[in-house]
């Protein structure tokens, strides 16, 4: 890809899943719409999800995961992030970028690390409620703190700027966002059903019974697309065919944006990308955290939605069949309620955070000139 403009680098780090690489790649569009070079330091796991990152310079950098056991293990990630180091001092000394921003994950550590030895103006960003455990021990030297929810757990004390700034969300987000619009009486009540690789196992064996307990009339007018592994797909499939439900199964939706956008209710893990992308387009949901989730930060972004009514939670160790049953049949049935948590959602998060991000990182720049 070939350069955006002219007025310098600007180098992302991000670790190597979907969480920390989207919004990477939303503050990428904007600062390459306003001229500045990207140059993204991932790891392997991080290049899965780089196709379409617009940046000039993408390079690969060892990383491992820190919380291994065993003294083998202990000795390999340490070989791996010093490793990782060399490369990020590297490629940081060669681009010269103004300013580098984290987005957590192990796989951004020696990026931040090399940044801060290197005296570099740099920043991160927390996609959830609880900073994580990189961004943690970036914090303290960072130049800026930017953030996605109201609140932020685990922060320790800071020298930097600390702003809520939303999360990053692409383009594709942003232009799915549309009005709730209630459906008739006798029209189809559309539910999207989606764990994530860690969480669609669970889904696939609760919410299919659940759904095929509720009253005949409302799974008369259900159209349920649910994420479902390869191996459980003819199960769930009988399921709602002996229920009389019509449903779409899949693995894997690339359109993801586009389904949330045309549901009445979302069933979701609440990861801080599904969270944001559920505020930002507007609809409401039932929320379920993963229960080993990281500090269990996937609770703390999910009291986000509820505290303002967007959402409904329930914990794993309550999730059932007739639970989840007994919460999503006085939903299904009260339309008006739906658009009410509709309109919550919509209201409760910046929908310009890459905007506001590059904002915050122009104005730090400016103002070390």
């Amino acid at each position: 890809m070939t350069a955006a403009g002219s007025r310098g680098t600007v180098a992302l780090a991000a670790g190597g899943t979907g969480g920390h690489m989207f919004p990477a790649q939303a503050l990428a569009e904007e600062m390459r719409r306003r001229g500045w070079r990207i140059l993204l330091l991932t790891d392997a796991r991080g290049l899965r999800f780089a196709e379409g990152f617009p940046a000039d310079e993408i390079v690969e950098l060892k990383a491992a995961n820190p919380n291994v056991r065993g003294a083998g293990a202990k000795v390999a990630m340490m070989q791996a992030m010093a490793a990782g180091l060399w490369q990020a001092r590297s490629a940081i000394k060669k681009a010269d970028p103004a300013l580098v921003v984290g987005f957590g994950g192990y796989p951004s550590a020696p990026a931040m690390l090399a940044a801060r030895l290197g005296r570099r103006t740099h920043g991160i960003h927390e996609q959830n409620a609880v900073l994580g455990r990189v961004n943690r021990r970036v914090a303290p030297s960072a130049d800026f703190v930017a953030h996605a929810f109201p609140r932020l757990d685990r922060l320790p004390a800071v020298r930097g700027e600390v702003v809520q700034t939303g999360n990053p969300v692409r383009d594709g987000v942003r232009a799915a966002a549309a009005p709730f619009t209630l459906p008739g009486e006798e029209e189809a009540l559309s539910l999207l059903v989606f764990g994530g690789s860690q969480g669609a196992s669970l889904f696939s064996r609760i919410f299919p019974p659940a759904l095929a307990s509720l009253p005949e009339a409302l799974r008369r007018r259900l159209r349920v697309v649910q994420q479902v592994r390869d191996e459980e797909k003819d199960a769930v499939e009988r399921t709602y065919r002996d229920a009389g439900i019509v449903a779409e199964l899949a693995p894997f939706f690339s359109d993801l944006p586009q389904r949330m956008r045309d549901a009445h209710l979302v069933v979701a893990r609440s990861g801080a990308s599904s969270v944001t992308e559920l505020a930002v387009i507007g609809r409401p949901a039932l929320l379920v955290p993963l229960g080993i989730a990281m500090d269990d930060h996937q609770r703390a972004n999910a009291e986000v939605l509820e505290a303002v009514g967007a959402a409904r939670v329930l914990l794993e160790e309550e999730l059932t069949a007739q639970g989840a049953a007994a919460v999503l049949e006085p939903l299904l049935d009260a339309p008006e309620r739906l658009k009410a948590m509709a309109d919550g959602a919509a209201q409760c998060l910046p929908d310009d955070a890459a905007a506001r991000l590059a904002d915050l990182a122009e104005r730090l720049l400016e103002a070390s000139d």
